[in-house]
C-alpha cells in the first residue's frame, strides 16, 4: 500500500476520507474522497492514484447531478451486454478511445449520453421495463416529495395505496426516459384496473415511505424540469388520474401486464 511522509517532518500521513466541495462546469458538487492527511499538522496530500480517483469522483458526481450515465454505469451496462469497448464503439460508429475515456472519468456530452442509452437499451432487454436504471426506492420517495412541494398537497401519506401518486411518478419516469434516455426511479409498472401502477406496490408502499430520500443522489436539473412540467399540467390529482386512464399505453395493455418504457413515445396527455 502506498505511503506518504508529511513534508513538514511529522512522519507518516494516514489515509482519510474527506469531504470536498467544488464547482465544476458551473455546477456545485459535494463528494467524499480519500487523501493522505498528517495527524499532526492536518496537511492534505495525494498521489497520482488518489488524484485520479478524485477526478473520477468529480466526473461521476457531476454526471449524476446532470442525469448522465456514470463511468461505472457505462461499464456495467456494456459488460451486461457481453461487449468489449471496441465492440460498443463499433456499434456507435465512434472511436474506442471515447468509450475508454467515458468509463474512466471523462464526461460525455448529453447527445453522446443519449446515444449510449439508446444503444445499450436495445441490447439489454431486461432494462426495457426499468428504464435503464435499477429500481431505487429512496429515489421514488424523493420524486414524490418534489411533487408534494410543487402541488402543495400530501401524496405520500399513511394508508395511501399510491392511487394518484403512482400516476405522477409514472409520467415522470416515462417522460424522463423519452427525453433523457433513462427513467428517474427505475420503477417497473403494470396496467392495473385503476391505471398504471408500480409493480408490487402493495409490498413497496411502506418500504418507500420509510426510506430516506437523502440516501440517494439529487435529481438533475432536467429531471426537475420534467417534474415541474407535469405538476403544471396536472395541478389536481384527479387530473393526472383521468389523464393516465386516457393513455392508449394503458387502455391497450392487458390487465396485469407490464408496461415497457418503449411505450414512452406513445404518451399523449403531456
Amino acid at each position: 500500500m502506498k505511503t506518504l511522509n508529511c513534508p513538514k517532518g511529522h512522519g507518516l500521513m494516514g489515509r482519510k476520507n474527506i469531504q470536498r466541495d467544488i464547482t465544476f462546469k458551473g455546477v456545485d458538487l459535494s463528494f467524499e474522497t480519500e487523501a493522505f492527511v498528517c495527524p499532526v499538522c492536518k496537511l492534505e496530500a495525494g498521489t497520482v492514484e488518489t488524484a485520479g480517483a478524485v477526478q473520477q469522483r468529480i466526473a461521476d458526481t457531476y454526471r449524476q447531478k446532470k442525469g448522465l450515465l456514470t463511468g461505472e454505469e457505462i461499464k456495467g451496462l456494456r459488460k451486461t451486454c457481453n461487449l468489449t469497448q471496441k465492440q460498443l464503439a463499433g456499434q456507435m460508429n465512434i472511436g474506442i478511445a471515447s468509450i475508454k475515456r467515458w468509463e474512466t472519468g471523462t464526461v460525455q456530452s448529453a447527445s453522446m449520453d443519449h446515444a449510449l442509452r439508446v444503444q445499450l437499451q436495445c441490447l439489454v432487454p431486461a432494462h426495457g421495463f426499468s428504464g435503464n436504471r435499477e429500481i431505487n426506492l429512496a429515489r421514488i420517495k424523493l420524486v414524490a416529495r418534489q411533487f408534494e412541494t410543487l402541488l402543495k398537497q400530501k401524496l405520500l401519506k399513511k394508508g395511501d395505496k399510491f392511487l394518484y401518486l403512482a400516476k405522477y411518478i409514472w409520467y415522470a419516469d416515462m417522460l424522463a426516459f423519452r427525453l433523457l434516455g433513462r427513467s428517474m426511479t427505475g420503477a417497473t409498472y403494470a396496467a392495473l384496473p385503476f391505471g398504471p401502477q408500480i409493480n408490487n406496490y402493495k409490498d413497496l408502499v411502506d418500504v418507500i415511505r420509510a426510506s430516506d430520500e437523502n440516501e440517494t443522489g439529487p435529481l438533475s436539473e432536467d429531471e426537475l424540469r420534467i417534474i415541474k412540467k407535469i405538476a403544471r399540467k396536472f395541478p389536481q390529482k384527479t387530473l393526472v388520474y383521468d389523464a393516465a386512464h386516457r393513455e392508449k399505453v394503458w387502455t391497450e395493455t392487458a390487465t396485469g401486464a407490464p408496461i415497457p418504457y418503449s411505450c414512452a413515445t406513445d404518451i399523449t396527455e403531456i
